[in-house]
């Protein structure tokens, strides 16, 4: 085996290395990302379905409260 194939293959095994590390951490970072933006997206239509299945977890005010009484 010669010097130039032997850096080829060197050359070939280390940049297989390099782009394998730099894909994994950009998959991580976009699973992140999307992770992210879901919980963005579906918090306040979770909230909003959850007030509307349960009514009687309003919480009255104090003019509510002072109405009542007599």
């Amino acid at each position: 085996m010669n010097k130039s194939a032997l850096n080829f293959w060197i050359l070939f095994i280390v940049s297989l290395v390099i782009s394998i590390l730099v894909i994994s951490i950009f998959v991580k970072v976009l699973k992140a990302a999307l992770f992210v933006i879901l919980v963005l997206v579906l918090a306040p239509i979770i909230y909003i379905l959850l007030r509307l299945v349960l009514p009687g977890s309003k919480a009255k005010s104090e003019g509510d409260k002072l109405k009542t009484r007599h």
